[in-house]
């Protein structure tokens, strides 16, 4: 909500307003002044803390090539001809600077690197964006990333460093579950102790996602919740007293966040589990609600930014549903079937409702089993969870027991079956994307259900009424606000440019591809997409990544013609696609780029390749005849020198009109014979 004041986003204005005037008049009206004085104090002291810690993640952008040293963390992927790995305790030009998200090119006769190496290098170094399309980039908050940079393996001074004490445990844990695991379980195993999916296979994650079961890779309640009830009722059981086993749980809690990197959903459990064993060693009754506004107001004093994260906002939705609907659905169920079952249909229903607006926000898409399948995985889990914590102590102290290791290796085994099973039922359906005001009053609606609100049935339901009501308006209001008649889009993220054309006709064509397409559709309401055009091969396998988009046609010059989707064309032939007309131009054997006219707009998309002097001539050829209106360059910023255009580049430069790195994802569009640009960050 800050962020949008901050802004001048008139929906989170609105809404601001709305929240203010209504709680302030029922205040004033019951003569609760002090109260009221809280509310305004605390409304401006979290818009001062909100902006506070978004100030913390400004980085200094340093233009040219820098030398940079860091410490090689445990965020550590080795691909057959890379690694990708985040750089901690980092130097840049002899200053302290954030993380660095690197990406190393393999060299044959390079020794391997190892996590703890300090690495020296010489390289450009782009700044990371915090925020992308509205949406917080997750991984770049919580590994605390300011810039990406790329460099070959040969370039590297590697020197031998330090091991951090949490990745030395999670590096001997992971060491002992690759060892005695398959290695697929082995990976979700360690996503399951330490929140870590990078060595989930995609196809695996995708099963998890669209089975409704992709929350127990993401350490939160249900893990904490687990753990807990173990170390306290094992103290329990060896007669500790309880201000010993509330102490020595509380302490295990904190060294198992710890060893998770603190993330936020792990900490939000860990509060409130401290506070109902605070609770209950004061003798005082416990208040879930109370419990959990606590642990998200410590979170966001610390760490404001983290009101953005999907992981803290669907542990903070899938508590508050369960605290809020689950007298409701128990009461239903209990009356014809048994109190057991009863009870974990209505914590599985309470949970899937409350999330929601999450799921169709960042996920879209929903499964309508999934609180059957999660009746089935989560007692399983509360078995298999607490087991593998425990062997992995146990094997940490003595190695020679890892064999236990083997029963889990079954377990996530039996796991992988349902979710595979249920992943891929008919019953599943796409959800619209809500926006701000449609979430906060859809939550209004859920407190009005709930067992807080002390009212008579009919004013429930007049209340209820009025939210659903607000919902509907909201909707449609943000739908209308953000939709686009006709535009060009530039997306940028990790190097990947990708250029979205929507024409007069409300025909779409996407040039390139990266992960912020979605949220740009999502954002504008771009339900499908009707070309892609591809300036490299395109193969069929390709294609089935690309199958969520929509599709109705893959445009290419070189690839594998296995689907009658894919359109093969030569350099010379003109493509009509719709009311689009595409040229590829190649010059001396090489792509140059591709022509997109449309609206009587010329885009061009340039090819990333050398500027050598016979190229530059082709450039300077192909602009004497088509004469484009924009250019999006990549990283070929001196095309700007070569005509009278629009310049868009991936590089922070003086020569183009428009630099992605200052300015972010931009939307272009020629309105009256009028170019017109806006940031769309």
């Amino acid at each position: 909500m800050a962020r949008g004041l901050y802004a001048g986003v008139v929906e989170n204005l609105v809404i601001t307003l709305i929240l203010l005037i209504s709680l302030g008049s029922i205040l004033i009206y019951k003569k609760k002044y002090k109260i009221l004085a809280i509310l305004f104090a605390f409304f401006f002291l979290g818009n001062g803390f909100y902006f506070l810690g978004e100030h913390r993640y400004k980085v200094k952008d340093y233009l040219g090539v820098v030398s940079v040293v860091g410490r090689v963390s445990d965020r550590f992927e080795e691909g057959e001809h890379s690694y990708t790995i985040v750089l901690d305790d980092v130097s840049i030009a002899g200053e302290n600077a954030k993380n660095i998200e690197l990406y190393i090119s393999k060299d044959s006769n390079a020794r391997d690197l190892e996590v703890g190496d300090i690495l020296a290098f010489e390289s450009e170094v782009e700044v990371m964006p915090l925020f992308s399309l509205s949406s917080l980039n997750s991984s770049i908050a919580r590994q605390d990333i300011g810039y990406s940079a790329s460099v070959k393996q040969s370039e590297l001074i590697i020197t031998k460093g330090y091991k951090k004490f949490d990745e030395t445990i999670r590096l001997a844990v992971k060491d002992l579950l690759y060892e005695k695991m398959s290695e697929g379980n082995a990976g979700i195993a360690y996503a399951v102790l330490f929140g870590d999916k990078s060595g989930i296979a995609y196809e695996v994650n995708e099963a998890y996602r669209n089975s409704g079961i992709i929350h127990i890779l993401t350490v939160s309640g249900l893990h904490v919740g687990f753990l807990i009830s173990l170390i306290y009722g094992f103290l329990k059981l060896c007669k500790a007293n309880k201000y010993l086993n509330f102490s020595l749980t509380t302490f295990i809690i904190f060294i198992y966040a710890y060893l998770c990197g603190f993330a936020p959903s792990v900490v939000r459990a860990a509060v409130m589990g401290v506070v109902i064993m605070l609770a209950k060693l004061c003798g005082r009754r416990y208040d879930t609600l109370n419990a959990l506004g606590l642990s998200g107001f410590i979170i966001l004093i610390v760490s404001p930014i983290t009101a953005f994260d999907i992981g803290f906002l669907m542990s903070l939705a899938c508590v508050c549903g369960i605290v809020l609907l689950y007298p409701l659905f128990y009461n239903f169920l209990r009356k014809f079937t048994p109190n057991i079952v009863a009870q974990y249909i209505a914590v599985s229903l309470s949970a899937q409702l409350a999330i929601l607006p999450f799921l169709a926000t960042f996920f879209s898409n929903y499964n309508c089993l999934s609180f059957i399948i999660n009746l089935l995985i989560v007692p399983l889990f509360s078995v298999l969870y607490p087991y593998l914590f425990v062997v992995s102590i146990i094997c940490l102290i003595m190695p020679f027991m890892s064999f236990l290791f083997v029963i889990a290796d079954y377990g996530f085994t039996a796991i992988n079956f349902m979710s595979s099973i249920f992943a891929n039922t008919v019953l599943q359906f796409t959800l619209s994307p809500m926006k701000l005001a449609v979430i906060v009053f859809f939550f209004i609606l859920l407190y009005i259900l709930g067992q807080f609100l002390m009212v008579k049935p009919v004013n429930r339901f007049l209340l209820s009424t009025v939210a659903v009501l607000c919902m509907t308006l909201s909707f449609g209001f943000s739908s209308v606000m953000s939709s686009v008649d006709k535009g060009t889009f530039y997306l940028n993220s990790y190097g990947q440019e990708s250029i979205l054309l929507v024409n007069s006709s409300g025909q779409t064509m996407l040039v390139g591809d990266n992960f912020i397409v979605k949220r740009c559709m999502k954002q504008y309401n771009i339900d499908k997409l009707d070309y892609f055009v591809a300036l490299d091969d395109l193969a069929a396998e390709d294609v089935h990544d690309l199958e969520d988009y929509g599709f109705s046609y893959y445009i290419c010059i070189e690839g594998d013609n296995a689907k009658e989707e894919i359109t093969i064309v030569s350099p010379s032939q003109t493509i009509v696609a719709g009311d689009f007309v595409l040229n590829y131009i190649v010059y001396q054997d090489k792509l140059l780029g591709v022509n997109i006219n449309f609206d009587d707009v010329d885009v061009f998309v340039a090819n990333d390749v050398d500027l050598n002097y016979n190229i530059t001539i082709g450039y300077q050829y192909f602009f004497s005849i088509y004469s484009p209106d924009i250019v999006f360059a990549s990283d070929n910023y001196q095309l700007a020198e070569l005509g009278d255009f629009i310049c868009v580049s991936s590089k922070n430069n003086d020569m183009t009109d428009y630099n992605y790195s200052l300015d972010g994802n931009l939307l272009f569009d020629f309105k009256d014979y009028g170019f017109k640009v806006r940031r769309i960050d």
